[in-house]
């Protein structure tokens, strides 16, 4: 028989009796005694049994069991307590013990059946029990449970009502506070016996109380307020005041419930969202402590705040498109707690529209009409391609800012048509949808080239034709329509007239540019026929010249059978001919309006080839000439001989005699054929020299002898090459060097001598004859003379010698004049003239007797010395400077000094000092001599190369001439004219400024005798001019144009080769 059993609870009610005075109050509420107890954790039995198999079967002589929610555990009661226990012990299973069965009045037959240690799952689930009773309190009926646990933790039983002259004024119960409300705890309090009464307040399980109050006079009832309710400390939720007051007999406690927030509201979904023009905000909050407010909402979108309102959505209108906007949605509860969140939201970019401004042949300008802000970013699409930052098409997809919302594609074909579409993109990357796409046509351009086919009355106009396209074109200042035609004659027209004419194509774009603007003329009248036709042969080639025809703008020549057509120039140049051949021309002038009838024909004849240059050149001098041959040179039809730098013209002759020379000087010769065809180069130079005078009779004779012999002695004879003596009038020996000595004599002979002096001009006069005797025989040693020598000057001879015999004394002789010499070996004789003859004798004195003449000289005094030289002057050229100076009477040579440096220049009156650098200065002076010796230096003579470099003071674009000058030229043809320039600073721009045509080319310069070889930075001119021999060509070789390409100095360098 199952058993059935039964929950019982124990419920033990504590009555706690309090004598409480009796207090006087008014409208007191209810207040009942509550007993607080711990809370502690126990069991529910709140579940039936439910066995597992079979479970345990049980007499019916059982009644019940008692379960113990402390314990968990069950316990018998009433019949057949001695049983034993059934405990709920471990791990939710129910263990039954039997160990000993025992039955109270149990009916005979009755048994029980146990289960040792078997275990049954055991329902039921762990809960709060009342505890340990603590105290009782006095409350406001309903401020905690009748039995059973309170917010603050504490089990309370509900027990007899009570009254209380304690009332709470504030706060009230349940009442809601926040650290922004200000709660002051106020209550009211009377004893009816009047005692004073101290009161307190606490806050929870708090045993030291906040706050403390004394008051008198409480047989009345008395308001008494406390310190302001600090929940600083406390958590979120329900709190208990709890107020006490107190006689020092009797003690009255008081509570209520108050419930603390702390905390704003939660928000909920928050949604921003926007328009182009506006922002939605949309959100919803709670507040599960105090709740919300009955308006808990506020929005705020820019600058602009709502009221607090209960809406839960929020749309701000106007906005300006694509831009950020700060939005925030607010919510508070019921104590004014806020809580807020808030973001920053772009509105979208508003749908842009294209707009054309203007057209272009190869750009188109767009704008953008829209609300949106100016740093917008716009996508811009032509034909499939993108706009970039540069107003290009590009195929990468570009996003651009536009200034002004302005932007100029470039790069665009002309005559074409391109779409345009855009759309915008705000801040954070959304696009709007693309606009309305526009179409536009590109300008065509003009037509590249206008051609007219003038003729005397019309000028026709033509060009390029434009596909779909029609024109304007402007006559002579005039506008007409031409339609679709790309043709215009212009009719009507007198001869020689200009006219002016531009076109541009109109298209779906608009007008295009005007093309260049030409301005042909009608045809004139065909011009007149060429006069005054010459022709000017050279060997191979003939020049054709004509006089300038009117109206002309070409001609042609006929030479031979061939005829040259459109030649701009008044010459013409045949060339490729053979020389020695006749060749005949005729000209006719053109312009556009036709051709001259030919000119009367002329004919020429070419030259021949020069003749090559002559041979076997020989110069024979004589004292005062030279005489030039050279072999007849085929072809040559007269010669020129270049004589110490003077041409001359010769004529047929192959000789030449250079007369009027002076004696000793030096001559060059160099000879050139020519004939009609120009002429040969020149020979080699032949260097020569004129011979000099005969000697002049020598003098300055002296002899002296000895037993067998006499030596007879002479001063040199310029320019002598030897010398003759004749001895005794009979024989005459010739003589390299000047004195002879006479041996095999006998002594005491007499003899007498007489010298001339030869060169290759002739022989002297013979001199004065010199007497002498050979010394007597034993003598020789006693009386002969020695190292006999002679001092000659201008102004006195002197004599000296040496003897052998001791003490001895002389006697001289002078002009017949005896005079004692004593013992002196030198004899002066002063005071002489200049060219002066003297004769001397000298001998031996004896005491006795007078000795015999051992020696015997014949003497002239030297001339004086010649004056200085005058008529000095120096040419200088670029690398040398000749000098040149007048012949000094008496003089037989010269020396010039150069720079301090002393040079013989022999009988010449001139030195050329080569080579030398240009622009340098230096400084000559010369002296004569002559066999006295030389003069003074003349006067210093100072002078300079030329420089060839000119110093110009340019100024940028700014023209300026130099002029090329030739002076004292009496051949052009080895000379070339280099000039050299920086062409960074300088450019040539004519090379023959005397003429109208600007020449920049090289070759031969038309209208002059010039040829030019030009590259930049140098120019080398020939002159092909003949010079009459024995004359010379001074003047203005050409005038070249220059431009500065600088502010500043440049330099032009100018050399004669």
């Amino acid at each position: 028989m199952r058993m059935l059993l039964r929950k019982v609870w124990l419920l033990i009610l504590c009555l706690i009796m309090i004598h409480i005075p009796t207090f006087q109050a008014k409208a007191a509420p209810a207040y009942y005694q509550y007993d607080r107890h711990y809370s502690v954790s126990g069991w529910a039995d709140t579940a039936s049994w439910e066995y597992e198999n079979g479970g345990p079967s049980v007499s019916s002589g059982s009644s019940s069991y008692n379960y113990d929610p402390y314990t968990n555990t069950y316990s018998e009661s009433g019949p057949g307590a001695g049983w034993g226990d059934w405990y709920f012990v471990e791990n939710g299973n129910l263990h039954m013990f039997n160990t000993e069965p025992y039955c109270t009045d149990c009916e005979s037959g009755d048994t029980i059946t146990t289960y040792l240690g078997t275990k049954y799952p055991w329902k039921n689930e762990q809960a709060q029990l009342r505890g340990e009773f603590i105290e009782t309190i006095i409350a406001i009926d309903g401020t905690h449970p009748n039995d059973g646990i309170d917010s603050d933790g504490y089990w309370y039983v509900k027990k007899n009502s009570y009254w209380n002259p304690l009332q709470i004024i504030s706060p009230i119960s349940n009442q809601k506070i926040s650290e922004v409300t200000s709660v002051i705890p106020t209550v009211t309090a009377m004893d009816d016996g009047g005692r004073p009464l101290s009161l307190a307040y606490y806050i929870d399980s708090e045993m030291t109380p906040r706050d403390t109050k004394t008051i008198s006079n409480t047989a009345t009832a008395q308001t008494v307020s406390f310190s302001a309710l600090d929940i600083g400390g406390l958590s979120e939720g329900t709190h208990t005041v709890r107020f006490t007051a107190g006689d020092g007999i009797h003690s009255v406690t008081l509570t209520v419930n108050v419930i603390v927030d702390k905390s704003p509201p939660v928000i909920g979904e928050v949604n921003f969202t926007s328009t182009d023009t506006s922002i939605r905000i949309t959100g919803a909050a709670s507040d599960a402590i105090s709740g919300l407010d009955s308006a808990p909402y506020r929005y705020t979108v820019g600058s602009d705040m709502s009221p607090w309102t209960e809406d839960t959505s929020f749309e701000k209108y106007g906005l300006t498109p694509n831009t950020g906007y700060f939005a925030k949605f607010e919510a508070r509860d019921a104590l004014m707690h806020i809580a807020a969140r808030e973001q920053q939201i772009y509105t979208k970019a508003q749908k842009p529209t294209v707009l054309l401004n203007h057209t272009g042949e190869a750009e188109l300008n767009l704008s953008i009409n829209d609300g949106n802000p100016a740093n917008t970013r716009y996508q811009i699409v032509s034909n499939g391609l993108y706009v970039d930052e540069s107003g290009n098409l590009t195929a990468i997809p570009s996003w651009v800012t536009l200034t002004n919302k302005n932007v100029t594609v470039g790069g665009l074909a002309s005559n074409t048509q391109y779409s345009f579409q855009a759309k915008a993109q705000n801040e954070i990357g959304e696009e709007t949808a693309f606009s309305q796409a526009i179409y536009a046509t590109t300008l065509a351009k003009p037509p590249a080239q206008l051609s007219a086919e003038p003729s005397q009355r019309s000028i026709k106009v033509t060009w390029p034709v434009t596909a779909g396209a029609s024109y304007d074109i402007e006559v002579d200042g005039m506008l007409i329509d031409n339609g679709t035609s790309a043709a215009y004659l212009h009719i009507g027209l007198g001869p020689v007239t200009q006219h002016s004419y531009r076109v541009r194509v109109r298209n779906a774009g608009g007008s295009g540019e005007w093309s260049q603007l030409i301005t042909p003329f009608t045809l004139p009248d065909p011009p007149p026929i060429p006069g005054n036709i010459q022709v000017s042969p050279l060997q191979t080639e003939m020049t054709v010249t004509w006089d300038t025809v009117a109206q002309a703008t070409s001609y042609d020549v006929e030479a031979g059978d061939t005829v040259y057509e459109n030649l701009t120039q008044t010459s013409f140049v045949h060339r490729g001919l053979q020389p020695m051949t006749e060749y005949t021309y005729k000209v006719r002038s053109k312009n556009p309006g036709g051709s001259s009838n030919w000119s009367p024909l002329v004919m020429g004849r070419t030259l021949p080839y020069p003749p090559s240059t002559p041979a076997n050149v020989d110069a024979q001098p004589s004292i005062r000439t030279v005489t030039v041959t050279w072999a007849v040179t085929e072809g040559a039809s007269a010669y020129e001989i270049e004589a110490d730098g003077l041409i001359i013209d010769n004529g047929a002759a192959t000789t030449y005699i250079h007369e009027g020379l002076d004696p000793l000087t030096g001559h060059t010769y160099r000879v050139r054929a020519t004939n009609a065809g120009g002429k040969s180069a020149w020979s080699k130079p032949v260097d020569v020299t004129t011979h000099p005078e005969k000697p002049i009779t020598p003098n300055n004779v002296m002899a002296t002898s000895d037993e067998t012999e006499i030596t007879v002695m002479w001063y040199k004879v310029p320019h002598a090459d030897n010398y003759d003596i004749e001895i005794d009038g009979q024989t005459i020996e010739p003589v390299s060097g000047n004195s002879y000595i006479h041996t095999g004599l006998s002594p005491e002979s007499k003899h007498t001598y007489r010298i001339r002096a030869k060169n290759i001009s002739g022989e002297s006069a013979w001199s004065t004859t010199a007497s002498m005797v050979t010394l007597p025989r034993g003598s020789g040693e006693s009386f002969s003379l020695t190292n006999m020598a002679a001092i000659v000057t201008n102004r006195f001879i002197t004599i000296s010698w040496d003897t052998v015999a001791p003490k001895a004394q002389y006697d001289i002789e002078v002009d017949g004049e005896l005079r004692n010499n004593g013992k002196d070996t030198i004899f002066q004789h002063t005071g002489l003239r200049a060219n002066e003859f003297h004769t001397y004798k000298i001998r031996l004195r004896n005491e006795d007797k007078p000795g015999e003449w051992v020696a015997i000289l014949s003497l002239s005094t030297l001339p004086d010395p010649p004056d200085a030289p005058e008529g000095i002057e120096a040419f200088a050229t670029n690398s040398s400077i000749e000098v040149r100076w007048t012949k000094t009477p008496g003089a037989d040579g010269y020396e010039i000094e150069i720079d301090g440096k002393t040079i013989s220049v022999g009988a010449n009156t001139n030195y050329l000092d080569v080579p030398l650098a240009p622009g340098t200065a230096h400084t000559y002076r010369v002296r004569a001599g002559n066999i006295t010796g030389v003069t003074a230096w003349s006067p210093a003579l100072v002078k300079s190369t030329t420089s060839p470099t000119y110093i110009v003071q340019g100024k940028k674009d700014k023209t300026f001439d130099l002029s090329l000058i030739a002076s004292n030229v009496q051949d052009f043809s080895e000379r070339t004219f280099e000039v050299t320039y920086n062409p960074e600073q300088l450019e040539a721009v004519d090379l023959y400024n005397y003429t109208p045509k600007a020449d920049i080319t090289s070759g031969k310069i038309p209208g002059s005798n010039l040829e030019v070889e030009y590259a930049s930075g140098k120019i080398i001119y020939r002159v092909k001019q003949n010079i009459v021999p024995g004359t010379s060509w001074s003047g203005e070789i050409t005038g070249i144009l220059f431009k500065s390409k600088i502010d500043g100095q440049a330099l032009i360098d100018v050399v004669v080769k």
